[in-house]
C-alpha cells in the first residue's frame, strides 16, 4: 500500500520527465540568473523598435513638410530630413548600450533593480532626450539661415524624460519637507520642469537666432536635469541601502573609551 502511494505521488514527477523538449522548468529555476541577459535583451528589441518608429515618424513627417513647402523651404525640409534620419541611428545605439550594460552588471538582484535598472533607465531617457534636441536645434539653424520652417523630430519624448525624473524629484521633495525645507524643494521642481523652447526659430531675424540659441541651451539644459536627477537618486539609494545594512546589523556609532 505504501509503494502503490508512494507511486502515485511520483507520478506527476515521472510524466514531467518523459514530456519531450520539456525544459520549462529549468527555465524557472534559472530565471533569476538570467535576469539581467533578458532584461538586456529587451533593450536590444528596444532599440530596433524605436528605430523603426523614429524612421517612420521622421520620414512620414518630412513627407507632409515637402509637400507644404515650396523653393527653400523644401531644400530645408530634404537637409533636415537626412539629418534627422542620420540621427535615428546614434539615438537607437544609446538605448542598445544601455542593454549591453545591464546583461554584463556583476551587481546582485536587489542593486540590479533597485540601483542600475533604474538609473540605467534614467540616463537612456536623458541621453535620447538631449540628442533629439541637438539634431532639432540643427534643423532649426537650418531652417533659419535658409528663411523656412524646416521641419523636427516629431517624437514625443520629454513626458519620458519627466516620468523617469519622477522618482528622484519625488524623493527629494518629501524629504524636504520632513526637514522643513520646502521652498528648497519647490525651486528643484521649477528647474525640472523649466523649458527653453517657447519661441520657433523661423525668419532670418534677430528673434530667429535668439529662438536658435536657446534651443541649443536647452540640449545643455536637458543634461543637466539628467546629472542632477542621477545624483538625488544616488543620493537616497545611498541612504536607503545604509539603513538597510544597519537594520541587519544594528550598532551605535560609538567608540568605546
Amino acid at each position: 500500500m505504501e509503494k502503490l502511494l508512494n507511486l502515485l505521488l511520483d507520478l506527476p514527477k515521472m510524466v514531467n520527465e518523459k514530456l519531450p523538449m520539456n525544459s520549462f522548468n529549468k527555465m524557472m529555476d534559472n530565471s533569476e540568473g538570467s535576469m539581467k541577459k533578458w532584461t538586456g535583451t529587451a533593450f536590444t528589441v528596444g532599440a530596433l523598435v524605436l528605430l523603426i518608429v523614429t524612421l517612420i515618424s521622421v520620414v512620414s513627417t518630412g513627407m507632409d513638410s515637402f509637400q507644404a513647402s515650396s523653393g527653400l523651404g523644401q531644400v530645408s525640409v530634404i537637409l533636415c530630413l537626412l539629418i534627422l534620419i542620420y540621427a535615428a541611428f546614434p539615438i537607437a545605439q544609446v538605448v542598445r548600450s544601455a542593454g549591453d550594460s545591464l546583461s554584463s552588471s556583476k551587481s546582485n538582484s536587489v542593486d540590479f533593480i533597485f540601483k542600475d535598472f533604474i538609473t540605467t533607465n534614467i540616463k537612456v531617457l536623458g541621453h535620447v532626450t538631449a540628442l533629439a534636441a541637438l539634431f532639432g536645434a540643427i534643423c532649426s539653424t537650418i531652417g533659419w539661415l535658409l528663411n523656412s520652417n524646416g521641419m523636427t523630430m516629431n517624437v514625443d519624448l520629454y513626458s519620458g524624460a519627466a516620468y523617469a525624473y519622477a522618482l528622484p524629484i519625488d524623493a527629494t521633495a518629501t524629504f524636504l519637507e520632513m526637514v522643513r525645507l520646502d521652498f528648497i524643494g519647490g525651486v528643484i521642481s521649477d528647474f525640472f520642469t523649466w523649458d527653453l523652447t517657447g519661441s520657433t526659430a523661423t525668419g532670418y531675424t534677430i528673434d530667429g537666432i535668439v529662438a536658435v540659441g536657446w534651443e541649443y541651451a536647452q540640449v545643455i539644459l536637458i543634461l543637466a536635469k539628467l546629472y542632477l536627477a542621477l545624483a538625488l537618486y544616488h543620493f537616497f539609494y545611498g541612504i536607503v541601502s545604509t539603513l538597510s545594512k544597519w537594520i541587519r546589523s544594528p550598532f551605535l556609532p560609538f567608540k568605546n573609551s
